[in-house]
C-alpha cells in the first residue's frame, strides 16, 4: 500500500483525530459553532468524553459513538459520520440519543438533573426530501409548533446537498467545513488548502490531517477502512443495478405472458419486448 493515496477527511480515524484531538479542540468547537448556530465561545470549556454507551443489563445492545463531547452548562453532544446509508439510520439516531439522555441519571437521581443531549449527523447521503443540506429536529406540538422540551435536538448535515443553493442560505464556516470533510481527491484538498480566505480553525484542522502519513499505523488503518467503504458501496450498487435490471426483465415477461395469452405471434413479442424467443415459449 503506497502513502500517495489520498485519505478522505471523512474516514472515521482521520475525523477522529482531527477533531477528537484534546490538545487542540479549535477545530472541533469551530464545527459545533456552526451547525448549531452558537458563538464559539459556548464551546470554550467542551469535554471530550468516552464514547461507549454502557448498556443497563446484559441483554441490551451496547454502542459506541463517534465523538462525544460534554459542554460547561452539562449539555451532551454525540457527532456521527457516516459514509454509507444503513437500515433504519433514523431510528438508529434516536437510539444513540435516548441511551444519552438516560444514561445521565443516576439510581437515585431526580428528573430534573436532566441535561439537553444533542446528536449531529454528517452523512454522504440523502434521507430528506428538503433540498437544505442542514436541517435541524426538535419536538414540535403538530398544530401549533409549540416546542414540547428543548432537551432533545438532532441536527443532519447531508454533504451530497453541497451546491450552490446551500451555498447562498448556510454560514460561511459551514459551507468551509462542508467542502474540507466532502474532499475526496488530492488535487481538489491542493486547491482547497491554498484558499486565502479560510478560517483559523480550519487551517489548524488542515495542518493536522497533514501528519496522518507521518503516523504509519494511523495511515494505514485509514487506508484499510477506505478501501472496505470503497468495498462496500461498490456492492451496494452492484446489487442495485442487478435488482433494476432484474426488476426490467420481470416487467418485460409479463407483457410478453399477457401478449401471449392475446394470441399474438412469438415472434412480435420478442420485438416488442426484447426477451429471448426460449423465455417467451416457456411463458
Amino acid at each position: 500500500m503506497s502513502k500517495d493515496i489520498f485519505i478522505a477527511p471523512h474516514i472515521d480515524v482521520v475525523f477522529k483525530s482531527i477533531f477528537g484531538n484534546e490538545k487542540e479542540k479549535g477545530p472541533l468547537m469551530s464545527l459545533l459553532s456552526s451547525i448549531m448556530e452558537l458563538p464559539l465561545e459556548s464551546f470554550d470549556e467542551l469535554e471530550l468524553l468516552n464514547t461507549e454507551l454502557i448498556p443497563e443489563n446484559i441483554e441490551q445492545k451496547s454502542s459506541r459513538l463517534d465523538l462525544r463531547i460534554r459542554l460547561k452548562d452539562k449539555t451532551e453532544i454525540d457527532v456521527e459520520i457516516q459514509v454509507i446509508n444503513q437500515v433504519a439510520y433514523k431510528e438508529r439516531v434516536l437510539y444513540y440519543w435516548s441511551k444519552m439522555y438516560s444514561g445521565q441519571l443516576k439510581k437515585s437521581d431526580t428528573y430534573d438533573k436532566l441535561k439537553k443531549c444533542v446528536v449531529i449527523n454528517i452523512i454522504y447521503f440523502e434521507i430528506f426530501k428538503t433540498p437544505r443540506m442542514h436541517t435541524k429536529f426538535q419536538l414540535l406540538e403538530t398544530k401549533e409548533h409549540e416546542l414540547l422540551t428543548d432537551q432533545i435536538e438532532i441536527h443532519f448535515l447531508e454533504l451530497s446537498k453541497l451546491n450552490e443553493y446551500n451555498r447562498t442560505i448556510e454560514n460561511e464556516v459551514l459551507i468551509d467545513w462542508a467542502e474540507f470533510l466532502s474532499l475526496r481527491k488530492e488535487d481538489d484538498f491542493m486547491a482547497f488548502k491554498v484558499r486565502d480566505d479560510l478560517p483559523e480553525h480550519l487551517l489548524k484542522a488542515i495542518e493536522k490531517y497533514e501528519t496522518i502519513k507521518d503516523n504509519p499505523d494511523l495511515y494505514f488503518e485509514a487506508l484499510n477502512l477506505q478501501m472496505g467503504i470503497m468495498d462496500q458501496i461498490q456492492r451496494l450498487d452492484d446489487a442495485t443495478n442487478k435488482g433494476i435490471a432484474e426488476g426490467k426483465e420481470n416487467t418485460q415477461k409479463e407483457i410478453a405472458k399477457n401478449m401471449k395469452e392475446q394470441g399474438l405471434d412469438d415472434q412480435l413479442i420478442q420485438k416488442v419486448t426484447g426477451l429471448d424467443l426460449e423465455i417467451i415459449k416457456n411463458l
